[in-house]
C-alpha cells in the first residue's frame, strides 16, 4: 500500500513538473481552425503543430521565449512569451498573407522574375546540402488512415473483420534522428503506438529523409534540380516580408503533368535563396501525394524543416483509402560546416552584369576559391558558384573510405517502444489528438488485441516450424529440426504437370537447408520424378554450399542423376506447357533424357564482379511422344513431334543430324560478369547494390572437349553481353540487353542441338516479366544456331507518347512504351519485333501489340499480356 501511494505521489509530482508551457488554438480571421499550423520556439530549436481542430500544446521550462506561429498562406506572427509555473493559454488569430506584386514593365520577350530567383536557388541548392557537418533532432510522427470506399465484392469480408469507412486508424511514433554529411542517417524509434490497423502501406519516411535541395525527392524531380527548367515552368506570384526577410512566392507548373514531377507553390527567401516553405503535389502510379513543409532558422542562417505534412490517397480495383501524416521535428542540434558562410553574393549573369570571373575557381584551385567566395565576399556568378560547390563535394568524396556508398541508413526500434503508457504519450505528444483519434484509441478493444496476439503466436509458430498437417501433402510446408536445419516441402500439387513425352508427371522434391551462421549455408535438394505415360522413373540430387558474406560469397554446386531436360533450358514454363497442351494441343516443350554429373564454382567480389566456372559430363538420349491425351480435341490441330525443328539443321526431322542416343559430352564453361560503376546503399550495416547504377558486362566461354570420358562433343563458343538502363533527356528511359557470339572449331557430328546457342523465344499469349527478358513472337527453336549471332532486346519507357499526351491518363498511372527486338543468325534473315505497350493497366497489367518482320517484310502480328513493368523496374 505504501509503495502504491509513493508511486501515485511520484506520478502527480512528475506531472506537476511538466504542467507548464503554452497551449491554445490557432484560427483564421473567420474563426475556423487552422490544422497543422507550425509553432516554433527559437531559443530551444523546437516546436509543435496544431491538430485538425486547431489546438496545440507545448510543454516548456520556465523562462522567456520568442514563439513564431506559421501557416501556409497566412502572415506569420512572433510573440514574446514568459512561462512560469503553469500553461500560458494563447488564442492566435492569423490573417491571410498580403502578397505584394511589384510593378514592372511587361513586354513580349520579358522574362518572368521567378526565373532569376529559381536560377539562384538552384545554384545554391548544393550549398544547402553541404551547410551542416551534422545534426540531430527528435521527430514526432502521427499518421491517420481511413478506408474511403470498398467495392461490393469485398464489403462482406470487411464487415466480417469489423472494418468500415467511418473508422479512423491512428499511429504515433517518436524517433531520434542523426545525420552526418555526406550520407549517414540514423533513426531510433523510442516509442510507437497504433489504434486498429498498422499503416505501413503509405509510409512517408522516404520523403522525410529526403531533401528538396537534392535533384530528386524519392522518384520525383525536385524544382531545385539542375535541369528543373526542362521539367517546369515557373511563375512569380509576389512576395511578403517576414521578420525582416523578403519571401518570394513561386508557382511551380510541370511542362508535362504526370508522375515524377511536382506542382504547387515554393517559397524562396531573398538573398539567401533557401526554402522558406513549400506546398507541392505529385503522383506515383496513379496515387496522389501532397507535401507541405515549413522551414525555420534553427541556428543563425541554417534553416531546417520543422513541420511536414503528407497526404497519400488513391484507389485500386475500387478499394480507396487516404493516409495523412504529420511530422514535427524538434530539438535540433546542428554542427555547421565552418568552411561555408551563408552570406554569398550570388549574381545571375543572365539578368545582371556578370561579375569578374574568379580565376581560382576557373583553374580548379578549390581552397583559394572557397576563401574568396566565403571569406572575402567576392561577387560570384551562379555558374561559377555551382562549379565551386561541385568541386568541393568531389574533394570530400575523394577523402571518403567508401565513395560508392550513396547512403548509409541505420534504423533501430527500442525494445520498450511499444510498451509506453498513456501518461507517457500525454507528456511527449506535441500535437493534441482530435476527438476522432481519441475514439480510435478507445476502440482498440480486447478483440483487436486478441487478434494481434494470435497473429504474433502464428508468426512464432511459423518461425519455429509448423507441425505436419494432411494438407501439406498437397500444398507443402516447412519443418525445423533444431536451430540450424529445416526442410522445405512444396507439396505435390505445384509439381503435377503434363507433357506429351511423359504424360502426367509428378515431382517429389524438397530442400534441406542447413545454416551455420550468416556466412555459411548448405542446401541439399533431392528430386524424384515419374511419368505415367512413359512409365519412367527419374531422379537427381542437387547440392549447394555457400560461404562468406553476401558481397564476397563463394558458392559451390554439385549435382547429378538421370532426368529430363529442355533443349532450350527453362524457355517454356512447365505449368504453361501443361495448360496449352491440354486445352489447345500446343506442346511447345521439347525434352531429352540426360544422365549427368556436374560441378560449378562462383565467386562474387564486392557485388561488382562475379567469376564462375562449370564442368559437366552428360550422356544424352532422344525422347519421343508417348501420349496424345488432351481435354479438347481440336480438329485443326495435333500434337507436334518432340523433335524441335531448326532452320540450321534442316527442315526434315527424320534426317540423321536430328538423331542422337547415348551421345556423351564433356563441357566446360567460364563466365565473367562485371558492374564496374556499381553504387550501393547501406541499411543497418548491410550493403545493398543499386543494380541500375552501372551497366552489366558479360563474357562467356563454353568448350566441348572431345575424348574426355568418351566425349564425342567438340566446339568452342565465345559470347559478349551488355545490359544497361539509361535516360534520353527528360522524355524517355531505355532498357537494353544485347549479346553477340560465335562458335568455332566444330562440325555437325560433334555438336548436338542442345549445345547450340538458344534464344528466349515465346509462342504463348503471355509476355516475360522482365521487359528485356525475351522475344514476344519468336519460335523457341527455329533460329537456334551453331554459328555467329547477335541478339538485341530494347525497351523504351516514355513519360508521354500518344494517348498519354492527355494529362488525365498520365495522372491515372497509365504508361505507353515501345520495344524493338532484333536477332541475327545465319537463318534468321534479320528477324525483328516492333511493339507498342499500354502499361500499368489497373496498376498491375500491361498489354503489348507486336509486329514481327523477317527479311524486312511483315511476318506476324500478335497481342501479349503481362505483369506491369513497375514490378520489374
Amino acid at each position: 500500500m505504501q509503495r502504491s501511494l509513493l508511486t501515485l505521489t511520484l506520478c502527480f509530482f512528475s506531472l506537476g513538473m511538466v504542467a507548464q508551457g503554452i497551449k491554445g488554438t490557432i484560427k483564421d480571421g473567420k474563426g475556423a481552425p487552422l490544422p497543422f499550423a507550425s509553432i516554433f520556439v527559437k531559443e530551444i530549436g523546437t516546436g509543435t503543430s496544431t491538430n485538425l481542430e486547431g489546438n496545440f500544446e507545448l510543454p516548456l521550462s520556465s523562462g522567456s521565449y520568442q514563439v513564431t506561429f506559421q501557416y501556409m498562406g497566412y502572415a506569420s506572427q512572433t510573440r514574446k512569451i514568459t512561462v512560469r509555473n503553469s500553461f500560458v493559454e494563447l488564442h492566435i488569430k492569423m490573417d491571410e498573407q498580403v502578397i505584394e506584386l511589384p510593378t514592372f514593365e511587361v513586354s513580349g520577350k520579358a522574362e518572368d522574375p521567378s526565373y532569376t530567383i529559381m536560377r539562384k536557388a538552384i545554384a545554391k541548392a548544393e550549398y544547402h546540402l553541404l551547410q551542416n557537418d551534422s545534426y540531430s533532432a527528435d521527430v514526432y510522427m502521427k499518421g491517420t488512415g481511413q478506408i474511403t470506399n470498398v467495392p461490393w465484392i469485398l464489403k462482406r469480408t470487411f464487415e466480417k473483420e469489423g472494418l468500415d469507412t467511418s473508422q479512423v486508424y491512428t499511429s504515433e511514433s517518436v524517433s531520434e534522428i542523426y545525420f552526418e554529411r555526406p550520407n549517414k542517417f540514423e533513426e531510433k524509434v523510442i516509442s510507437v503506438r497504433a489504434s486498429g490497423q498498422d499503416m505501413n502501406n503509405a509510409n512517408p519516411n522516404a520523403y522525410i529523409n529526403g531533401s528538396f535541395y537534392m535533384p530528386k525527392v524519392v522518384n520525383a524531380i525536385s524544382p531545385l534540380n539542375p535541369r528543373a527548367f526542362s521539367y517546369y515552368k515557373f511563375e512569380y506570384q509576389g512576395s511578403f516580408r517576414e521578420n525582416g526577410d523578403e519571401i518570394n512566392k513561386i508557382k511551380v507548373t510541370p511542362r508535362s503533368k504526370g508522375d515524377d514531377v511536382f506542382e504547387g507553390m515554393i517559397y524562396i527567401r531573398e538573398n539567401f535563396w533557401n526554402i522558406h516553405s513549400l506546398d507541392l503535389m505529385t503522383s506515383y502510379m496513379g496515387f496522389k501525394i501532397h507535401i507541405k513543409q515549413i522551414y525555420a532558422p534553427v541556428e543563425e542562417e541554417i534553416w531546417m524543416p520543422v513541420n511536414q505534412q503528407f497526404e497519400f490517397w488513391g484507389s485500386i480495383f475500387g478499394l480507396s483509402g487516404k493516409y495523412s501524416y504529420l511530422a514535427s521535428v524538434s530539438n535540433y542540434k546542428v554542427v555547421p560546416n565552418e568552411d561555408l558562410d551563408p552570406s554569398v553574393i550570388l549574381v545571375d549573369e543572365k539578368i545582371d552584369a556578370a561579375p569578374e570571373e574568379i580565376a581560382a575557381i576557373k583553374e580548379g584551385n578549390l581552397e583559394e576559391g572557397v576563401q574568396q567566395v566565403f571569406e572575402e565576399d567576392k561577387e560570384v556568378s551562379r555558374k561559377q558558384f555551382r562549379k565551386l560547390m561541385r568541386e568541393y563535394e568531389k574533394a570530400e568524396l575523394k577523402e571518403r573510405d567508401e565513395p560508392d556508398v550513396v547512403s548509409d541508413y541505420s534504423f533501430k526500434v527500442d525494445s520498450l517502444a511499444a510498451k509506453k503508457d498513456s501518461l507517457y504519450w500525454a507528456r511527449v505528444r506535441p500535437v493534441p489528438l482530435t476527438s476522432k483519434e481519441v475514439e480510435g484509441y478507445q476502440r482498440e478493444d480486447s478483440t483487436y488485441v486478441a487478434e494481434k496476439a494470435q497473429a504474433e503466436a502464428d508468426s512464432t509458430l511459423k518461425r519455429n516450424g509448423a507441425r505436419f498437417k494432411p494438407t501439406d501433402v498437397f500444398f507443402g510446408g516447412y519443418y525445423k529440426f533444431g536451430e540450424r536445419l529445416r526442410f522445405d516441402f512444396p507439396g505435390f500439387v505445384p509439381h503435377l504437370r503434363f507433357n506429351t513425352v511423359e504424360g502426367w508427371n509428378m515431382d517429389f522434391t524438397g530442400t534441406f537447408l542447413w545454416r551455420d551462421d550468416t556466412t555459411t549455408r548448405t542446401r541439399i535438394s533431392p528430386f524424384v520424378r515419374y511419368g505415367f505415360a512413359s512409365e519412367t522413373l527419374y531422379g537427381k540430387l542437387e547440392t549447394q554450399f555457400g560461404i562468406g558474406e553476401r558481397e564476397q560469397r563463394s558458392t559451390f554446386r554439385v549435382s547429378g542423376g538421370s532426368y529430363v531436360e529442355q533443349f532450350n533450358p527453362g524457355v517454356v514454363d512447365p505449368l504453361m506447357n501443361t495448360l496449352y497442351s491440354l486445352f489447345f494441343e500446343r506442346n511447345y516443350m521439347k525434352l531429352y533424357e540426360k544422365q549427368y554429373v556436374d560441378a560449378s564454382w562462383a565467386r562474387r567480389f564486392n557485388y561488382r564482379y562475379t567469376l564462375s566456372a562449370k564442368v559437366e559430363w552428360a550422356n544424352r538420349s532422344q525422347l519421343f511422344n508417348n501420349t496424345n491425351y488432351r481435354f479438347f480435341d481440336n480438329e485443326n490441330r495435333a500434337y507436334d513431334s518432340n523433335v524441335p525443328l531448326n532452320m540450321e539443321m534442316g527442315p526434315n526431322p527424320d534426317d540423321a543430324i536430328y538423331m542422337f542416343n547415348d551421345a556423351k559430352a564433356f563441357i566446360t564453361q567460364f563466365n565473367f560478369r562485371a558492374k564496374p560503376w556499381l553504387k550501393f546503399r547501406r541499411y543497418n550495416g548491410r550493403l545493398i547494390p543499386l543494380n541500375n547504377s552501372s551497366p552489366e558486362l558479360r563474357l562467356t566461354y563454353r568448350k566441348g572437349i572431345e575424348g574426355v570420358a568418351n566425349s564425342e562433343t567438340k566446339f568452342d563458343n565465345l559470347e559478349f553481353g551488355l545490359k544497361t538502363t539509361f535516360d534520353i533527356g527528360v522524355r524517355a528511359k531505355i532498357d537494353l540487353d544485347m549479346e553477340a557470339g560465335k562458335f568455332f572449331g566444330q562440325n555437325s557430328q560433334q555438336l548436338l542441338f542442345m549445345d547450340y546457342k538458344h534464344f528466349q523465344g515465346n509462342r504463348i499469349e503471355f509476355t516475360p516479366m522482365d521487359v528485356t527478358g525475351g522475344y514476344r513472337l519468336l519460335d523457341y527453336y527455329a533460329h537456334s544456331t551453331a554459328q555467329e549471332y547477335v541478339s538485341v532486346l530494347s525497351h523504351i519507357r516514355f513519360r508521354k507518347l500518344l494517348f498519354t499526351q492527355l494529362p488525365v491518363l498520365r495522372l491515372s498511372g497509365i504508361k505507353e512504351n515501345l520495344f524493338v527486338n532484333y536477332l541475327h543468325t545465319p537463318t534468321s534473315d534479320n528477324y525483328m519485333e516492333v511493339g507498342y505497350t499500354i502499361d500499368n493497366i489497373f496498376r498491375v497489367l500491361r498489354l503489348e501489340f507486336v509486329q514481327s518482320f523477317q527479311g524486312w517484310e511483315a511476318k506476324e502480328f500478335g497481342v501479349r499480356i503481362g505483369v506491369a513493368s513497375i514490378f520489374n523496374n
